[in-house]
C-alpha cells in the first residue's frame, strides 16, 4: 500500500518569498501536496490544527505568532523547518525540535537536503 502524499505548509508574511518557496518545494518534492500558503503565525497555527501537515516551513519573524512561538504550540506530529533571514535563532529553533534551519535566500541544494531530512522523519513515523 502506497503512503499518502505528504502534506506541506509554507508560512511566511512575505507573499513573494512564500510563493517562491512553494514553487521550489513543488519542483523538488513532486510527490508532496502543498497546502494554501499561510500569511502569518495565526493562519499557520489554524492550518496546522485543521490539516495536521506532515511538515511546516515557518518563517521566524511573522505577525500574530513568530515561527518559534508557533512551533511551541504545535500539538500534532508536524515536522518543522525554519526558513529565515536571521541566523541568530538557530539554537532556539533546534531546541524546538526543528528538522532543519534554512537561511534566506535558500538554494535548491540546501532545500533538497531539508526535503531529504523530512522524508526520512516522515518515513520513520510511518
Amino acid at each position: 500500500m502506497k503512503a499518502p502524499a505528504p502534506r506541506i505548509l509554507v508560512a511566511d508574511d512575505e507573499p513573494a518569498l512564500a510563493q517562491y518557496l512553494g514553487a521550489r518545494l513543488a519542483q523538488l518534492w513532486p510527490g508532496a501536496a502543498l497546502l494554501p500558503l499561510a500569511r502569518n503565525g495565526l493562519e499557520a497555527l489554524a492550518a496546522i490544527r485543521e490539516h495536521e501537515p506532515d511538515a511546516a516551513f515557518l518563517d521566524i519573524r511573522m505577525p500574530g505568532l513568530t515561527g518559534l512561538e508557533l512551533a511551541a504550540r504545535i500539538e500534532s506530529p508536524t515536522h518543522v523547518v525554519f526558513v529565515t533571514a536571521y541566523d541568530q535563532y538557530a539554537v532556539e529553533a533546534f531546541d524546538r525540535n526543528a528538522v532543519d534551519y534554512l537561511v534566506k535566500p535558500v538554494s535548491d541544494e540546501r532545500l533538497a537536503r531539508a526535503i531529504e531530512r523530512l522524508k526520512a522523519k516522515i518515513a520513520a513515523r510511518e
